[in-house]
């Protein structure tokens, strides 16, 4: 869910790797409809509004807007995550996001947030800059701990 910049980022290498179907659902119809277009040349991918989310079962539900950093939820239908689906939030924190607890709920088999996507950009561009490739585990472990202090 959402259509702005950290959704463009990943919609491309999401697609190459071959899924289905791809939904973007967001408040403004239009804007979904539009990076769906963008993006239509790599696979089968349409845009909606969250409502148009209702009829489907999904394996993989992306939460890709800010909802999150004020502690709401995007307003999601119940029900659409299948029973083995996961649920990721670009966002992250000490505590699950609220997309996240949405999730738990809602049984997805597996649930992540946005740490790892932060820190293994960080790695690429080291690896860019200084063609040595950091273990990102412990960054990853350490943060959470930090985070959790």
């Amino acid at each position: 869910s959402g259509a702005g910049g950290a959704v463009r980022g990943i919609l491309g290498p999401l697609l190459k790797q071959g899924p289905s179907h791809v939904l973007v659902a967001n408040r403004t119809v239009a804007k979904a409809q539009s990076l769906a277009k963008h993006f239509a040349s790599l696979g089968d991918v349409a845009g909606c509004s969250y409502d148009g989310l209702a009829s489907g079962q999904f394996d993989l539900i992306i939460n890709g807007t800010s909802a999150s950093m004020s502690g709401d939820l995007p307003p999601l239908p119940h029900h659409i995550l299948s029973n083995d689906g996961c649920a990721y939030d670009m966002m992250y924190g000490a505590e699950p996001t609220p997309f996240m607890r949405w999730a738990a709920a809602e049984t997805a088999w597996a649930v992540s947030d946005g740490l790892g996507m932060l820190v293994e950009q960080a790695a690429e561009s080291f690896c860019i800059w200084r063609g040595v490739r950091p273990d990102t585990k412990p960054v990853i472990e350490f943060i959470r701990q930090s985070l959790s202090a």
